[in-house]
């Protein structure tokens, strides 16, 4: 890894939660154990702000490069909109585009050719500022944190033209990697990873490697916290999520309406950015109608130390999702802070938790089970002690972030001996089972 130059290409701002706390630590730890260079391209979360910095960190340096988004457009993730239920695209996708005699025909051909078309919330100029940094830099490696979007796309035809080794990584569930522009960047990269083993393609196993999350499990230590500067109130049930409609947030309400029903004593609190405020409007409204304004509170996007307060502070944490979630960082840091889980089996989830023995895991949409789930936690502190015990034990076990560098590591060099490999550039024909 000496003297080794990464490019990131990421869909996240600078800061935040989810993919920019991922990418936060993995530099910090990386850049502490190897002198490398990074750099980071992310979405400015201010057009007016597109300066590059450059920061000595361990042993090498990261250079943040902002990228704009047009004019009046958001970062909102297509996983956010997409529909649930029957779809008839993705079933004409599936069936007849991925039957394998289409694909070998037709298909195959025609998606390593395509050019994937632009849609509201991808970068502007993604293409060219790789080219300047290659002008600039040698780049070893490109690490692709988002795909399937046009700006990924330019990054992609760019790398193969300049020869430059590409990978990709999933952050969300591995479902994603059947849609046809995100299968046409696996299929052209170097190296395939996500952040769970869970549900893989047939076309990637064997191929796919598991990089999954790692979190700094010497800052998030129950015993670092400070007390909240409040007075102690009835239990906290501790939601941290962007509010948009997939996070759950509605059925955590309705579960909060079944448990006053029920005559136990809690408060509930969401933390996290406003990334839809037509949802927000909707939530609240939710929460008036089941006369929970008084057990419910907004805290807004919060500090990493305020957090960690926050998780000290709780009593359980709910994560009732439907968001196509890759390894959601919230249930491994509460794990980290002795804080039980309640979550749905959605997406990567299951791979963050021992069921019935770190938190309670749930079919997703069950809005009971997680109220009567809530409820036993609520009730049984020696219950909530040993989970929490058995969770921090096993957060440092497999989620510390030395685990974290280490993946990436090995990740890294064997993509740069895969692409030293004779017949780069020719994807092999690949199983066209889903």
């Amino acid at each position: 890894m000496d003297g080794l130059t990464v490019l990131r290409f990421a869909h996240a701002f600078e800061t935040g939660g989810g993919t920019e706390r991922y990418l936060e630590d993995l530099d910090r730890v990386l850049l502490e154990r190897n002198p490398m260079r990074i750099i980071r391209l992310y979405i400015a979360a201010d057009r007016n702000e597109l300066s590059e910095r450059t920061e000595y960190m361990g042993q090498g340096e990261l250079i943040r490069v902002p990228l704009p988004l047009p004019e009046g457009e958001s970062i909102q993730s297509a996983s956010d909109e997409e529909p649930t239920g029957i779809n008839p695209k993705r079933l004409f996708r599936d069936w007849v585009l991925y039957n394998p005699f289409v694909w070998n025909v037709w298909t195959r051909n025609f998606l390593l050719n395509w050019r994937v078309p632009r849609r509201r919330g991808q970068v502007v100029g993604a293409g060219a500022k790789v080219e300047e940094m290659i002008g600039r830099y040698r780049i070893d490696l490109i690490m692709l944190h988002f795909m399937g979007g046009a700006d990924a796309d330019e990054i992609v035809e760019l790398a193969r033209r300049r020869g430059v080794p590409f990978a990709v990584l999933n952050h969300y569930s591995n479902d994603r990697f059947l849609h046809l522009s995100i299968r046409k960047h696996a299929l052209l990269a170097d190296g395939v990873a996500s952040v769970n083993g869970l549900g893989v393609p047939r076309y990637l196993r064997g191929r796919l490697q598991n990089l999954a999350d790692g979190i700094d499990t010497d800052f998030l230590m129950h015993e670092k916290a400070c007390p909240l500067p409040v007075e102690p109130g009835p239990p906290v049930i501790l939601l941290p999520a962007r509010i948009v409609k997939a996070k759950g947030h509605l059925d955590l309400v309705r579960a909060g309406a079944m448990l006053r029903s029920r005559g136990a004593d809690f408060r509930i609190a969401f933390a996290g950015r406003v990334d839809s405020t037509r949802f927000e409007h909707e939530l609240r409204d939710e929460i008036l109608r089941h006369e929970l304004a008084d057990r419910v509170q907004f805290l807004g996007v919060l500090s990493q130390q305020a957090l960690r307060d926050w998780y000290a502070a709780s009593t359980v944490l709910a994560f009732p999702t439907y968001h196509h979630e890759g390894l959601p960082r919230v249930i491994v840091e509460a794990q980290a802070m002795k804080v039980p889980p309640v979550a749905y089996a959605t997406g990567g989830v299951p791979e963050g938790l021992i069921p019935g023995r770190t938190g309670f895991l749930l079919r997703t949409g069950d809005v009971e089970g997680l109220a009567a789930r809530i409820a036993e936690l609520l009730q049984n502190p020696e219950l909530r002690q040993r989970m929490g015990e058995e969770g921090r034990r096993f957060v440092e076990e497999r989620y510390s972030l030395e685990a974290l560098a280490r993946r990436h590591e090995q990740f890294y060099l064997q993509v740069l001996d895969s692409a030293r490999a004779p017949g780069r550039g020719t994807p092999q024909r690949p199983n066209t089972d889903h």
